[in-house]
């Protein structure tokens, strides 16, 4: 949910932003925190321990403050903890590159992590919690990666979990960014930010917008999907690009809009998880299919998550509507799946052992937790040969309980046409009984085997 700031308000914070930075770089010293210098030692030495200059652990807790002033390090805090003061950062980087931040609990700061003049950054892994003005700072740094903090509690009375400020081309990807005063504050000239696959819970405001704010994104397209918002009240009743196709995928119908251009075109209906594979679509190349005959099932599969997964399964299924009597129709074994890719997995289902009447498919990929049973595609289980007759337009493909000339004479005008075929041939592939991808004399013979029934 957005909130306009009035003139004020936004004044007021640029003030503190301008403020925190100038407190930040005076007193990064005189709280005696410890710095990595530029030319890779340790002043002073003691708890911040490396072998090679280049990968800096921790190995015990800090009650002070840690200033990078040197490029391309990891600075790991092996679960350990950064607590300062109501006046200082945790964390400071001040016109660095290419260093890495992660494993770290930062606590009780003015700032948890301060980047200022600084690119290719990465921030990963770490419970920023309970600081005064920001979690997270960047302001005119460009080119920098937050990915799966736990960011909770910021910006009381401050400003909030991430601050972005003339910043551009940062990416913000699967935090958990949970009831701090603003989730994000993109402040002033940001442009190009890529936010997706975060969760948004129960910030006082999730999103903070400017006025002189850009164009950024905020989902990675579908079926990836964009962010999970706690104030969201969409329904999830379609899918697809353009969520206008039937059956539900995990993805709100509408965008959630944050202000202005700037909106998630595929919010998330639950929480994100590093490790979520979902199935979009379930369908059936068939609307009727003749008992005893086969029919194609496809069944979409996108992976939401940040891995690649490996020798997951995904199984099919039939729900007879009358007995709610949902059967298993075949499992896909050992799918492999990139991250943020999607698949089209097909098998055949066979319903010689399936009574007559209408089914709804659906798809279950498995093993994991988070992951629902999709239900989407319908078909009907009818006497063989009975395709149509049903309502008026015999190409409604609705079955009238008989085989009859009218079942002759839909595959008839079928006749000849297979997958692709140009006018005047006319391919449905309901009127491909024998489910081998063409309409030919066999299918006729096999409607008029079952003729009078």
């Amino acid at each position: 949910m957005l909130r306009k700031p009035a003139s004020i308000i936004l004044l007021f914070l640029l003030a503190v932003s301008v403020l925190v930075l100038a407190f930040n770089v005076q007193l990064a010293r005189a709280v005696g925190g410890t710095i990595i210098r530029a030319d890779g030692s340790i002043d002073p030495p003691g708890i911040l321990t490396t072998t090679d200059n280049v990968t800096y652990t921790l190995t015990g807790d800090i009650l002070g403050s840690i200033k990078v002033e040197r490029d391309n390090i990891v600075v790991n805090g092996a679960g350990y903890t950064i607590q300062g003061s109501a006046d200082i950062s945790g964390i400071t980087l001040d016109g660095i590159s290419n260093v890495t931040i992660e494993n770290m609990n930062i606590t009780n700061n003015l700032i948890g992590i301060c980047l200022t003049s600084c690119s290719n950054i990465s921030i990963s892994g770490n419970n920023i919690i309970g600081n005064g003005v920001d979690g997270i700072y960047l302001g005119f740094s460009n080119n920098n990666s937050v990915s799966g903090n736990n960011i909770t509690a910021n910006g009381y009375p401050g400003i909030g979990g991430i601050e972005l400020s003339c910043s551009n081309n940062n990416s913000l990807s699967g935090n958990n960014i949970t009831d701090n005063h603003y989730g994000i504050a993109v402040i002033i000239f940001c442009s190009g930010n890529s936010v997706y696959h975060n969760n948004f819970i129960n910030n006082f405001i999730q999103v903070f917008y400017t006025y002189l704010v850009y164009a950024n994104s905020w989902d990675d397209g579908y079926p990836s999907g964009g962010n999970y918002w706690s104030d969201y009240n969409g329904t999830d009743l379609y899918s697809g690009p353009y969520q206008n196709q039937t059956g539900n995928d995990g993805i709100g119908d509408m965008p959630y809009i944050i202000y202005s251009n700037n909106k998630d075109n595929y919010p998330l209906m639950s929480p994100w998880s590093p490790h979520a594979v979902a199935v979009s679509y379930v369908k059936a190349l068939k609307t009727v299919v003749g008992q005893g005959y086969s029919a194609n099932i496809t069944v979409t599969v996108a992976n939401q998550g940040s891995f690649s997964e490996t020798f997951f399964n995904v199984t099919a299924y039939a729900n007879n509507t009358a007995a709610n009597n949902v059967t298993s129709i075949g499992t896909f074994i050992n799918v492999t799946l990139a991250a943020r890719t999607y698949t089209n997995l097909t098998l055949v289902w066979d319903t010689t052992e399936f009574v007559r009447g209408n089914y709804t498919l659906s798809a279950y990929a498995w093993p994991f937790p988070s992951e629902t049973n999709f239900t989407d595609g319908c078909i009907v289980v009818s006497i063989a040969g009975d395709l149509t007759g049903g309502t008026p337009n015999p190409w409604d493909f609705v079955p009238d309980g008989k085989v009859d000339g009218k079942d002759i004479a839909i595959v008839a005008l079928c006749f000849g046409s297979a997958p692709g075929c140009s006018p005047p041939w006319i391919w449905n592939a309901n009127c491909d009984v024998s489910n081998d991808g063409k309409i030919d004399g066999k299918d006729i013979a096999l409607v008029a085997m079952h003729y009078g029934q």
